[in-house]
């Protein structure tokens, strides 16, 4: 009985959350008990490039490290994620599909000049950054039960880890906020000025994650949506929670 409620919770979670879930945890724990050795996975330019490893293109962003960190980054990572898919994707797991995927190819390439092998803090961020613009009024909570609007969160995020980190700054983070404001910008700041919506979701995505009618979502069948990106009604608290000390393996 327990199995199958185990079973049951897994399938409740959205698809491309619960894929992001599913192959953090497999290569987390397969890297770090030597079943697939670390030089397979981690993020190598001139591999991809002249060795067409393309699997490093998709591989960096879901390792992260084990004990309390990896059970905060997976929490963050279900609990962000499972209400991006749900919310302001909802019945739309294509488009946020492509938001993960758009802010991940960016990402790699700020990686590339900064020499950065592991990303999984950079998709972790890019799905907080645009949590963080959809409930912007939202408060919620850090650390020792301080309090601010959510559109400061994923700023919060990086100054922590920051000083934790002994002042090294956390470039990972910080591109994976760069990618998603670049999303956001080209998908709904640029639309809204009267411009062309210039990163389209491939109908491919579409065929795999086909819309659904959920209440409240908006969506044209042509990839493009309405008032996605909207503050909640009332500014409801979140629950409390506090911020690994990350875990940069490149």
């Amino acid at each position: 009985m327990a199995e199958n409620e185990l079973l049951a919770a897994y399938k409740s979670v959205p698809a491309v959350t619960r894929t992001m879930l599913t192959a953090t945890i497999l290569l987390s724990l397969g890297t770090a008990m030597n079943f697939i050795p670390h030089r397979y996975l981690y993020l190598d330019w001139s591999d991809i490039i002249y060795k067409f490893h393309i699997h490093r293109l998709v591989t960096p962003f879901f390792i992260t490290g084990l004990g309390f960190n990896m059970l905060f980054d997976l929490y963050f990572l279900y609990t962000y994620g499972s209400q991006l898919e749900t919310s302001t994707f909802g019945g739309r797991s294509a488009d946020f599909a492509w938001f993960v995927l758009f802010t991940s190819f960016t990402s790699a390439l700020g990686a590339y000049y900064m020499g950065l092998a592991y990303l999984f803090q950079s998709m972790l961020v890019a799905v907080i950054y645009l949590w963080s613009q959809s409930n912007s009024e939202r408060i919620v909570s850090f650390m020792f039960g301080v309090q601010f609007k959510a559109r400061y969160f994923p700023w919060v995020l990086i100054a922590y880890n920051f000083v934790v980190g002994g002042a090294r700054i956390p470039w990972d983070m910080l591109i994976g906020a760069a990618s998603a404001h670049l999303y956001y910008f080209l998908d709904t700041v640029y639309p809204s000025m009267g411009g062309p919506r210039l990163i389209p979701t491939p109908g491919l995505l579409y065929s795999l994650l086909p819309p659904q009618d959920v209440a409240g979502a908006r969506f044209t069948g042509s990839g493009t949506t309405a008032n996605v990106y909207r503050a909640p009604a009332s500014a409801a608290e979140a629950s409390g929670h506090r911020w690994g000390t990350g875990n940069r393996l490149g």
